[in-house]
């Protein structure tokens, strides 16, 4: 296949990343099964670790969870207990060693967050999307498992739709409850999830540092 390198194709390009955000607020309507679809598809695209899973065709899945069901549900609650555990780990571990607390406190904020507020995106945007992938040596999953949301991302963008990662999801990859929802062995693969619908607003423009102040060509 031949790519079409032209200006008209590589500014599209560009204005697809410049745009991506990440989203927090949802609206309640739905977006299509068929863009939910796309960005699936997309994912699937995404590179991965075939030298360390071989060529299993069982190498990627995903769950699609819809708000209102009853297994999203369970799902955010299983999550909520989560962080409650996580959190009450930290702060004990922060009062025998607090020399820790500046190392932990950003996480534990969030934690604290989710405490209070529940989960982010599971239960306040449309869709709730798990992406798990087949663990394999050398163990570079979560890096299979960050180009396929990049790709997701990317998609959900071109399409205007509001994207947001729901990073609880990766500490859930032991948790007997929740594999028992998605019907996954445990140990055999990882996971993290992410948020899909339409942005409550408009988001502002992303910054970032000077690409060629942070270059060092050798």
């Amino acid at each position: 296949m031949t790519i079409n390198n032209d200006n008209d194709c590589n500014k599209i390009f560009d204005e697809i990343i410049q745009s991506r955000r990440s989203t927090r607020l949802f609206k309640d309507e739905f977006p299509s099964k068929e863009n939910i679809e796309d960005i699936l598809d997309a994912g699937m695209l995404a590179p991965y670790a075939a030298r360390a899973v071989g060529h299993n065709q069982d190498f990627r899945r995903f769950f699609v969870f819809k708000n209102g069901s009853k297994n999203i549900e369970i799902a955010a609650d299983l999550m909520y207990k989560k962080a409650e555990e996580s959190l009450d780990h930290f702060k004990k571990m922060v009062a025998e060693k607090p020399f820790l607390k500046s190392e932990v406190q950003l996480f534990m904020e969030k934690l604290q967050m989710i405490v209070d507020k529940g989960v982010l995106g599971v239960g306040t945007a449309p869709y709730f999307v798990i992406v798990a992938e087949l663990k394999g040596v050398p163990p570079v999953v979560m890096e299979s498992i960050a180009h396929c949301l990049e790709n997701m991302w990317l998609k959900a963008t071109q399409l205007e739709l509001g994207f947001g990662i729901v990073s609880i999801t990766s500490q859930m990859a032991d948790d007997d409850e929740f594999l028992k929802l998605l019907d996954l062995p445990k140990g055999k693969y990882a996971i993290n999830g992410c948020a899909i619908g339409y942005p409550a607003k408009k988001l502002p423009s992303t910054k970032r540092p000077d690409t060629k102040m942070s270059t060092k060509w050798l």
